[in-house]
């Protein structure tokens, strides 16, 4: 065996790595499909103005980014990208949603949202904390 270490390694490597770790995961759980969930939001021009990107798996929505660009803050547009994800996870069966996020991120955006803090890892990565947390996920009933 061969053993390298190096601080810039190779996309191809990487996703090697995680292919054959999902491989191996997913060979051995009940519920293996991995379904991508996606939203853009872009302007008049085409220009990317902010997203989701997430994964449903089994009755899971994995939430893995979610951006909006500093001059359409404010305008609800992550409340309203963030309910369209879930709305589209309890479609495909989702019963909770997990999502991840820094202290100078949007902490209080996911309290505000309904989600409950589970863990957090402090001094991440040096004077901040990372945030994980859960979602129940309910179909809201809408009143005629």
């Amino acid at each position: 065996m061969k053993y390298m270490m190096t601080d810039n390694p190779k996309d191809q490597d990487i996703g090697e790595i995680l292919d054959n770790l999902r491989k191996y995961n997913l060979s051995r759980i009940e519920l293996n499909v991995v379904i991508p969930l996606a939203i853009f939001v872009n302007d008049e021009n085409g220009n990317t103005m902010g997203g989701i990107s997430a994964e449903t798996h089994g009755n899971w929505l994995k939430i893995s980014l979610l951006w909006i660009d500093e001059k359409i803050r404010g305008q609800r547009i992550g409340s309203k990208l963030l309910k369209d994800a879930e709305e589209e996870a309890i479609k495909r069966g989702c019963k909770y949603s997990f999502v991840d996020t820094f202290s100078f991120q949007a902490k209080n955006f996911y309290i505000k949202s309904g989600y409950q803090e589970v863990f957090t890892l402090e001094e991440y990565p040096l004077t901040s904390k990372r945030h994980y947390f859960v979602k129940q996920l309910t179909v809201n009933t809408v009143e005629p």
